[in-house]
């Protein structure tokens, strides 16, 4: 993944990629233990001028100029698959544009605060994101203020009462 990281940062430097933050699986490892994840995540704020958000500048600045291949809807980065997620929703802006900046061996990144993650894992709530979710609860720290703000910011304060009631509690 150190690559794929690389290509990022690359990208971001060469203004390809302008507002972004890794989000999804990957995201979560930065705040927990490690564990097995397919692809890498990366969530971007599409310009708002145009009514139809357009990849084609990530793939021709991957597939042409760096010649690396796609697979699905993914770019494959040194076996990495990578997908590009528009941010559907302003829950997902505010997460990229209040995104933490890392230094992964001397790599700098974007990142997605353990906060945002956890409210957008609880707006989609598919079983992975739940695990997540519950990944998170058991090993990250956590800003409950930043949190709680961001819940109640976007409705879903009671999403994560039911989720907690639902599953958390209930665990051994």
């Amino acid at each position: 993944m150190d690559k794929a990281f690389k290509v990022i940062n690359e990208m971001f430097k060469d203004g390809i990629l302008k507002n972004y933050a890794i989000g999804g699986a990957v995201a979560v490892m930065y705040y927990t233990e490690p564990f097995d994840t397919f692809d890498l995540d990366i969530f971007f704020i599409p310009d708002e001028k145009e009514k139809i958000i357009v990849l084609t500048p990530f793939y021709n600045y991957l597939t042409k100029r760096k010649k690396y291949k796609t697979y699905k809807e993914y770019i494959m980065i040194n076996g990495t698959p990578i997908q590009f997620i528009p941010a559907a929703d302003e829950l997902e802006k505010e997460a990229v544009e209040n995104a933490i900046e890392i230094n992964y061996k001397d790599i700098k990144l974007k990142i997605i605060r353990v906060e945002y993650l956890m409210a957008i894992f609880l707006k989609v709530q598919r079983k992975k994101d739940i695990l997540k979710l519950l990944k998170i609860l058991d090993e990250a720290k956590i800003d409950y203020n930043l949190l709680n703000k961001i819940l109640e910011k976007y409705g879903l304060t009671k999403t994560f009462e039911n989720f907690k009631n639902n599953y958390y509690g209930k665990r051994n």
